[in-house]
């Protein structure tokens, strides 16, 4: 007897289809071969949509589940079952929930001391450059300055050899007009 669980636990377009299928997968993995919860709600569904009241439904099915030896006792083990299943999916998917969120802040938090790093070394390198920077202005304050001073050197050097060159010019033109009238 083949069962579509999804119809039988009314499971519609309402739901996660890939939490619908990983639990109904563990189900089906898991299902007893033998008639058990499954089938005895199966069952009851079918008695139902033949427009049976859902007591008189359970009741009709019991009574011929116990025609094969089924107790109530045993129906109410198989329950038990497919409630471990759940139960055992649940403590498997909460196993991976955490790991899926511990690795993901893990990676977040990672992430995060990168970017305070990398960001640490952006503001060193925006401190060295603006370092540089008032160094350069000074230094470009300096060079009008310096300018300035070798231009008066170079002006004074230009006088004093003016001056001298002058002197000698001077002196050299008195000397030759001196032995020209002279001698």
């Amino acid at each position: 007897m083949k069962i579509d669980l999804k119809k039988l636990f009314g499971l519609d377009d309402n739901f996660d289809e890939k939490s619908i299928n990983a639990l109904l997968n563990a189900i089906n993995k898991n299902h007893l071969k033998e008639f058990d919860y499954l089938k005895f709600k199966a069952s009851i569904k079918n008695l139902v949509e033949m427009n049976m009241d859902e007591e008189t439904s359970i009741r009709s099915t019991f009574t011929t589940a116990k025609t094969i030896g089924i107790t109530k006792d045993y129906l109410l083990e198989t329950i038990k079952h497919y409630k471990n299943i759940l139960q055992k999916e649940k403590e498997n998917f909460s196993i991976a929930l955490k790991n899926k969120l511990d690795n993901s802040i893990v990676n977040k938090k990672e992430e995060g001391e990168n970017l305070k790093k990398e960001i640490a070394n952006l503001e060193n390198k925006i401190k060295e450059y603006q370092k540089a920077i008032e160094q350069g202005k000074k230094r470009l304050a300096n060079i009008d300055s310096d300018i300035s001073k070798v231009k008066t050197k170079i002006e004074s050097t230009k006088n004093n050899f003016v001056s001298v060159l002058n002197h000698l010019e001077t002196i050299i033109n008195e000397d030759e007009s001196k032995i020209k009238s002279v001698l």
